[in-house]
């Protein structure tokens, strides 16, 4: 799926339609993400609070029970006070540009039950269709983590997956940045 079309126009669709095999979404997943007209997106994630690394306002937060909402709204705001905490939630608002920094909500919980991992909820919705009823995505990730630690252990290794297998691609092997 290209944003060229024959004689070199540019072309953005106003309408993305997701039915595609499994290696048509490993290819082109990220390039469709950019044009899809998603109308939610939340990122939440927990640890421990020993596991948070926070600046300004934020570093006074203390959590009052078990498990505390430390932040709650756009990824904006947060990013300047929590940014060894905030990768994944910035990711999702550059992968979803239709809402952006603004438009994405982060949330960041203190939990005192999470001494070992790092919790992040992703949860995105789409506009309702002609039913009224709108399509929902909501995955739960669990990334064991070492007491205090704010990057969870099994991230070096799945970062280091992703650079072998980008170096293994048929089409362009190697690593290219851009």
């Amino acid at each position: 799926m290209g944003d060229r079309v024959k004689g070199g126009k540019s072309r953005h669709p106003h309408l993305v339609v997701e039915v595609a095999h499994p290696k048509i979404i490993h290819e082109s997943g990220a390039q469709i993400l950019r044009h899809a007209n998603l109308l939610s997106l939340r990122v939440t994630m927990a640890t421990h609070p020993d596991g948070f690394r926070l600046e300004g306002p934020l570093a006074a937060a203390h959590g009052t029970g078990p498990r505390t909402v430390l932040y709650e709204g756009p990824v904006r705001g947060l990013c300047p006070f929590a940014p060894r905490n905030s990768n994944t939630m910035a990711a999702a608002a550059l992968a979803a540009p239709s809402l952006g920094f603004d438009g994405v909500t982060g949330v960041l919980v203190a939990d005192l039950s999470l001494t070992d991992m790092h919790v992040v909820d992703v949860e995105l919705s789409g506009h309702p269709g002609p039913t009224g009823r709108s399509f929902a995505v909501h995955t739960h990730r669990e990334n064991p983590a070492e007491p205090g630690a704010v990057t969870g252990s099994a991230t070096v290794t799945a970062f280091w997956r992703s650079l072998l297998a980008c170096c293994q691609l048929p089409s362009r092997p190697g690593i290219h940045l851009c």
